[in-house]
């Protein structure tokens, strides 16, 4: 039988109206060579949902990692599913890209993050703001390569004034379907929320001192209007997930979400008057509604790929956070005003509502990924791959080359497959496979017709390696 290579499976979960890994604790390596069960890795994209915005352990210890501002978590229920396969015996690499108060547009574009402004002294013959921009691109003096694959700086240059460069410099996250690639089995995602206003909901409608009638029946109103651009925005997601390679045995699942009010008629009173808790429960409701009704549609040509998880506010009823209160209500599962240490983990789960979450997903194991054992010839090898342009600065129209240099850990020759896109875009711009002959080297050429600074992804997938990626920047003038 031929060997596959390890896959990555893409944990993608998809609550559409209702907001905003690293590695597993076993080893690739260690993965790949003592099991005899092929590894489920598991990436998780999407919003606060998502990254765990509430989550703690059990000594209340918050547990965040990654870029500034994303709020990942080590403990959240993609963690805790994970760790209930393990405990199964099925392997599993966890990966986690989501990120707190992303929306849908952040799956298929670039997300700023913040920008600073910044003064230096200008570098010798810069004179004028446009020598200043190219410089300022050329030496990305505000890249703390802390996050390289998924941060990156924009820079704009205000003035150049006796010597002195004043400038902004922006950070942007990666789309997130970049991390998406034919080694993905199974895709879980949260996502939608932010597009509805989930923020300004739970502000206008539950925190006291904010709260008003108008305010909440406004915010309710205009998210039931959203829901149908809210379903086609999924669909677009959808669509780039699997532009990005995810193969067609893999699966997606989407997940809904709980409401956010216990069932007790809490009405805000301030005149006109508005039922706010059965109206955002019944808002959430409809979100599960609208998220379950894209499946018949999406799966047209992709039998069984993608599946709605139901129930979840079922099984959070009873623990919902309750605003009629300021004590709130003692068992909850969701955190309420007050709770956590920022408002940005305020209604979202808590320790024991991610606990809900990952027993949910723990009941279906993983949704039919396929996870049969591989015929590893070469367990724990490694592709290395390096890509070199010729230059970094060229002229609009004109052809890029890219060389490509692949090795493999066990020193066999690669025989894989080299993808190059426009991280912006997409759009594939060269691609080209490994032959023996190759020995591991390749010269692609590809032309960029807009001007400004292109970052583009190069992607490596061998049949005995995971895959790996690079990417490069290049500037292109007229």
């Amino acid at each position: 039988m031929p060997s596959r290579p390890a896959r990555l499976a893409l944990v993608l979960t998809t609550s559409a109206l209702f907001a905003g890994l690293l590695v597993a604790p076993a080893t690739d390596s260690a993965v790949a060579a003592t099991s005899s069960r092929a590894p489920l890795d598991i990436l998780v994209l999407g919003d606060s949902y998502s990254a765990g915005n509430g989550a703690t352990d059990d000594s209340g210890a918050v547990q965040t990692y990654g870029p500034d501002g994303c709020r990942r978590s080590r403990v959240n229920w993609s963690e805790k599913y994970a760790a209930a396969l393990r405990a199964s015996g099925q392997p599993v690499r966890l990966v986690n890209h989501a990120c707190s108060g992303g929306v849908t547009a952040d799956i298929t574009s670039p997300r700023v993050m913040d920008t600073a402004s910044k003064v230096e002294t200008a570098p010798a013959g810069v004179t004028t703001t446009a020598q200043a921009d190219a410089s300022l691109a050329r030496r990305d003096p505000c890249n703390t390569h802390a996050f390289p694959d998924e941060e990156f700086w924009t820079y704009h240059a205000t003035s150049v004034n006796l010597g002195v460069v004043s400038y902004d410099c922006t950070r942007n996250l990666r789309p997130q379907a970049r991390f998406v690639n034919s080694n993905v089995d199974l895709v879980l995602f949260t996502m939608g929320g932010n597009d509805a206003g989930f923020s300004s909901i739970v502000q206008d409608c539950f925190v006291v001192g904010v709260r008003t009638s108008s305010g909440c029946k406004g915010r309710v109103d205009t998210a039931r209007a959203l829901l149908p651009q809210i379903q086609q925005r999924l669909r677009t997601d959808i669509a780039a997930i699997r532009a990005h390679g995810l193969r067609e045995d893999a699966k997606l699942v989407q997940l809904g979400y709980p409401w956010l009010q216990t069932d007790n008629d809490f009405t805000l009173s301030d005149p006109p008057g508005y039922a706010a808790g059965d109206e955002v429960r019944s808002l959430v409701s409809a979100g599960d509604a609208a998220i379950a009704a894209i499946v018949p549609g999406v799966n047209a040509g992709h039998p069984g790929q993608l599946s709605f998880l139901a129930g979840v506010p079922e099984k959070f009823a009873g623990h919902e956070p309750d605003a009629a209160t300021p004590m709130g209500n003692a068992d909850r599962w969701v955190n309420q005003v007050g709770d956590g240490d920022a408002i940005e983990v305020w209604y979202h789960p808590n320790r024991l509502g991610q606990t809900a979450y990952a027993q949910m997903l723990q009941a279906r194991g993983t949704f039919g990924a396929p996870t049969s054992p591989p015929v590893v010839t070469h367990p724990g090898v490694r592709a290395t791959l390096r890509a070199r342009l010729n230059r970094h600065r060229v002229h609009a129209g004109h052809r890029v080359r890219l060389r490509i240099a692949v090795t493999l850990s066990n020193r066999a020759r690669p025989r894989g497959r080299v993808i190059v896109r426009d991280v912006a875009t997409h759009r594939r711009l060269a691609a080209a496979t490994l032959h023996r002959s190759n020995h591991g080297k390749v010269r692609l050429r590809f032309r960029l017709r807009h001007t400004g600074t292109t970052t583009i992804d190069v992607l490596y997938r061998d049949p005995v390696a995971p895959a790996v990626h690079t990417t490069r920047s290049i500037r292109v003038v007229r």
